[in-house]
């Protein structure tokens, strides 16, 4: 159960009006929601584990991994607390062992919800059933918006891209994690980083 002051706050601000003013709601939520405090590079799931959970993110930055034959990290995508707010795997959905693993890249505080709470709440509240697919929904929407547009652009536009419409990410999130993402290296994301500065396509 959860006792620090605010922890709520900005969950109930996304939650539809008619829900936060039912007490019985609000008291069911408090009380089988724990407040997770993780560090720099703490992991939230492995490779092999079962997703049970979801996660709403008050604070942090995290990014999905794959980890392939080789042992090689590969990002697949990003949360943090202004963008896709809710956090969570495939193998949430699936219950079989997480292929991903979910990494902390800055100290963060997050809201931790049991999977069998989420599925009791939602059959008991239509209203939170249809809010929590719909927030699911478009974490899943966004997250294959940015990778079509990766994928029909060059690496110049995708990163000026980035700049124009992701500033939340490349100010917080370390370049060998973008260059990671897009499949290329770091090296060769800051050269052109560089050039684009050089040309004024980045402010």
């Amino acid at each position: 159960m959860i006792e620090a002051a605010g922890s709520f706050d900005k969950l109930l601000a996304d939650i539809p009006d008619a829900l936060t003013s039912e007490e019985s709601f609000l008291h069911e939520i408090k009380a089988n929601t724990t407040l997770v405090h993780v560090k720099k590079g703490d992991y939230l799931l492995r490779t092999g584990e079962l997703c049970l959970h979801a996660w709403f993110i008050n604070k942090g930055l995290y990014i999905n991994l794959y980890i392939n034959d080789k042992g090689n990290e590969i990002v697949t995508g990003f949360s943090s607390d202004v963008y896709y707010p809710f956090l969570s795997a495939i193998g949430y959905f699936t219950q079989t062992p997480s292929d991903f693993e979910i990494k902390a890249l800055e100290d963060g505080e997050l809201l931790c919800f049991p999977r069998c709470f989420i599925e009791d709440l939602s059959l008991r509240y239509p209203l939170f059933a249809r809010y929590y697919q719909n927030a699911m929904m478009t974490i899943i929407a966004k997250h294959y918006a940015l990778f079509t547009i990766w994928q029909s652009s060059t690496t110049e536009e995708f990163i000026t891209h980035l700049y124009e419409k992701y500033a939340w990410m490349v100010s917080r999130i370390p370049d060998k994690y973008i260059a990671c993402y897009m499949g290329i290296s770091n090296e060769w994301y800051c050269k052109l980083k560089k050039r684009l500065y050089k040309t004024e396509k980045l402010n």
